[in-house]
């Protein structure tokens, strides 16, 4: 080592001889700051304190003039072999050839203090040479691609893996598996790709952008989408804000949810003593339990929540994710929704609108990808069994009674939860914010699509209003649903003409996690092949 260590240093005094061992006391000073000091009479050391050296010579113990010259004349010591780090501050660039070699005389770099490193000192100077840099290198360093992937396994045979199915678990699953240099092929049943993230056919008279099968949100704390969007390309295809949700009345009272405990006493759709209750049960669902086969509704209720709570503040926080109400939903589920995104990082709770169509920002742009990363994509391709594909692997991402049928595995219990879109351009604006829900309605949640697109229409508002988790209204013919939502939205915001409508309908848009449903996992009986999708035990809400 080129700087000797302070023991050694310290070995070289001959402190048997008792007239330097008085000196040595005599200069000794004590670690403690403000004692007095013990060999000489003085004034004391709180008052009159002498000025604390900087540099090697400050270590407490040993005089500091002395303590210079022992560590200068001790010789650092060689090691066989090992060249020196040339261009690293604070380290010689020397290569030692022999055992015992004194190191060539070397422009010493400035050394303001020594830090303790695990067994010998490190100088300063030199730190920013060892982990610090090496860790912001792999941080910049880029992902690999495709192709690099394949190059790393050169003489290594790339396995052939088929994924059944288009949805945006196939696909990212897809580029995944590409990414890792395997030869990857999709087959989708549908002419285009998202499964049930979708851009409704257009039709004549329709706005622009044409219109969605559902108004889709997302959470900050969903991570993996967002690096699924980032991997596609479509990372500026969202807008990210804080979660401040308007939520309207019937009497046209405003109250926001926000992730604070204090803006939660604010929230005036409830009574004084609910609002005091809400930031109390919040926090006690942190580390609340929930019970065998229990709603969250019933757990909420467990914890001193009333009926009107539930209804007016829960249900509204909740649906969203479960696409159920708090008393159908299951109650770990709602545990897990609540203490990730109300009680995690604030980022957590960030609302994601998406300001694309969903078929331009999920389907075409994963296709696009997946050809860059030389994947094969088939679509109007139906798989009527596993044995036809020319697979090492099989990756089936398909709802579940496809799913069963290929696998020849019985159908899981598993219900599903539909959503209702009802897509409205009236004549003048209504809503005068990007997106509210509605207390007492069928309309849960109001959006102002031109406003989130951008492409706002040349003559009023076109307003998505999405319905969640009410089987009811599919039953509900065309006509007399919009009459129903049209009605209730100008009871609500004013009065408005409707120039056009449309009306989309997902019955199985999402698994029902209602109380002690239990999601198959990804293992299926078939070697190789492995299930994929959002009714498998992800450990994650449906949505």
């Amino acid at each position: 080592m080129h700087v000797c260590g302070f023991r050694r240093a310290a070995r070289l005094l001959r402190e048997g001889r008792r007239r330097r061992r008085a000196r040595l006391r005599a200069g000794l000073r004590l670690r403690r700051h403000g004692a007095r000091h013990d060999a000489r009479h003085r004034a004391p050391a709180d008052q009159h304190h002498s000025r604390r050296r900087r540099g090697p010579a400050a270590r407490a113990g040993l005089l500091a003039a002395r303590r210079a010259r022992r560590v200068r004349r001790g010789r650092a010591r060689s090691v066989t072999g090992v060249p020196g780090a040339d261009g690293l501050r604070g380290r010689a660039g020397t290569d030692l050839s022999r055992r015992g070699a004194a190191p060539a005389r070397v422009a010493r770099p400035p050394q303001r203090a020594l830090r303790r490193h695990v067994r010998r000192s490190v100088p300063r100077d030199a730190r920013p040479d060892r982990g610090p840099r090496v860790r912001r290198v792999r941080r910049e360093a880029p992902a690999f691609d495709a192709a690099q992937a394949r190059g790393r396994g050169e003489g290594t045979p790339a396995v052939k893996v088929a994924v059944v199915g288009g949805g945006l678990a196939g696909l990212a699953a897809a580029l995944d598996l590409a990414d890792a240099g395997h030869a990857v092929t999709v087959l989708e049943a549908r002419p285009t790709l998202g499964g049930a993230v979708q851009t409704l056919p257009e039709r004549e008279g329709d706005p622009e952008p044409p219109p969605d099968n559902g108004q889709h949100i997302a959470l900050g704390c969903f991570t993996e989408y967002l690096r699924f969007l980032d991997r596609i390309g479509e990372v500026g295809s969202y807008l990210r804000t804080r979660l401040a949700l308007p939520v309207l009345g019937e009497d046209g009272t405003v109250a926001a949810i926000e992730p604070r405990l204090r803006a939660l006493l604010a929230y005036r759709h409830l009574s004084f003593r609910d609002r005091v209750r809400l930031p109390v049960t919040t926090l006690r669902l942190r580390s609340a339990q929930s019970e065998p086969n229990e709603s969250f509704g019933h757990l909420l209720r467990r914890l001193g929540e009333t009926d009107e709570s539930v209804d007016r503040f829960w249900d509204v926080f909740v649906r969203p994710a479960l696409n159920l109400r708090c008393d159908e939903a299951d109650a770990g589920a709602g545990l897990f929704t609540v203490r990730t995104a109300l009680l995690g990082p604030r980022a957590n709770s960030d609302l994601i609108l998406p300001t694309r169509p969903l078929g331009r920002m999920h389907g075409d742009a994963a296709g696009a990808a997946l050809e860059t990363a030389r994947a094969t994509v088939l679509t109007d391709a139906r798989v009527s069994s596993l044995e036809e594909l020319d697979a090492d692997a099989v990756v089936v991402a398909v709802p579940p009674p496809e799913s069963a049928r290929l696998l020849g595995e019985p159908e899981p219990a598993l219900e599903d939860s539909p959503i209702v879109s009802v897509h409205l351009w009236f004549d003048r604006p209504l809503l005068d914010r990007p997106l509210a829900a509605l207390l007492g309605s069928d309309a849960h949640w109001v959006f102002d699509r031109g406003a989130l697109t951008g492409s706002r229409p040349e003559r009023g508002q076109y307003l998505t209003v999405v319905s969640s988790g009410v089987p009811e209204l599919l039953e509900v013919r065309g006509r007399e649903l919009v009459d129903r939502i049209a009605a209730q939205l100008t009871a609500r915001l004013g009065e408005g003409e409707l120039l056009w409508s449309r009306v989309s309908r997902e019955p199985y848009a999402t698994v029902a996690l209602r109380p002690g449903v239990r999601r198959p996992g990804v293992e299926t009986s078939h070697p190789n092949v492995v299930r994929a999708g959002t009714w498998t035990d992800t450990g994650w809400p449906a949505t």
